[in-house]
C-alpha cells in the first residue's frame, strides 16, 4: 500500500509540472504513532467499520491484559497495565494503526496520503485561496491529531513547493501554531 500511495503523490507532482502549476505540501512527522493509538478508541473506530463483532473480540483480546515493567540501573520498576500502543513487529499493527487513522481524512478538501506512520497533505496552488485552503486543512488535521490522541511534530515536519519556477515564493504555513519549516528537497 506504501508503495502506491507513493506512485500517486509522485504522480500528481508530475502532472503538477507538466502542466507548469505548483504543488505545496507538507509531510507530516507523527511522534511514536504506534504507541499512541488507546485500545478503547481504536476499538471503537473498527465497531463504526462495521467489523464482524466477533473479529472485534479477537482484536480485544489481542490487545487487552498486556502490560509491562522496566529495568533501570539493575532495578524493576512496577508493573503497569498497557492501555495504548500497538504490538511492536506484529502482523496486525499497521493494518490496526491504518484502521485508527481511517478518518484523518474527514473535512480535509486537499489530498492527503498516508505511509504507514507518516503522511503527506498537498495542493495544487493556483491562487492564494488554495495557500489558505492547505493551511485550513493543516488547521483541522492539528484538530484531529488532538481528538485522536495522536502527537505531531511540528519541527519535523517539513514544507515543500513543487514547481518549475525558478523564483519561488517562501512557503508559511503552521502546524499547531508553530511554522513548517521549508525544505527545498
Amino acid at each position: 500500500m506504501c508503495d502506491s500511495q507513493i506512485l500517486t503523490v509522485c504522480q500528481d507532482i508530475a502532472d503538477s509540472l507538466d502542466e507548469a502549476t505548483r504543488i505545496d505540501g507538507i509531510i507530516i512527522d507523527f511522534s511514536k504513532a504506534f504507541d499512541r493509538v488507546p485500545h478503547d478508541c481504536l476499538l471503537r473506530k473498527i465497531a463504526d467499520l462495521g467489523v464482524d463483532p466477533r473479529v472485534i473480540v479477537w482484536i480485544r483480546e489481542f490487545l487487552m491484559g498486556r502490560s509491562q515493567k522496566v529495568r533501570v540501573g539493575g532495578k524493576l520498576s512496577l508493573e503497569v497495565r498497557v492501555t495504548s500502543g500497538l504490538p511492536q513487529g506484529s502482523v496486525l499493527g499497521p493494518l490496526l494503526f491504518l484502521a485508527y487513522v481511517n478518518d484523518i481524512w474527514r473535512n480535509i478538501d486537499s489530498k492527503i496520503r498516508l505511509f504507514t506512520d507518516d503522511c503527506i497533505i498537498y495542493r495544487k496552488v493556483l491562487s492564494k485561496h488554495d495557500v489558505a485552503t492547505l493551511q485550513a486543512d493543516l488547521d483541522r488535521l492539528g484538530e484531529w491529531a488532538v481528538e485522536n490522541e495522536m502527537k505531531i511534530n511540528p519541527s519535523k515536519s517539513r514544507a515543500l513547493s513543487f514547481t518549475r519556477a525558478r523564483v519561488k515564493d517562501p512557503l508559511n504555513y503552521t502546524l499547531m501554531d508553530q511554522k513548517i519549516p521549508e525544505d527545498s528537497s
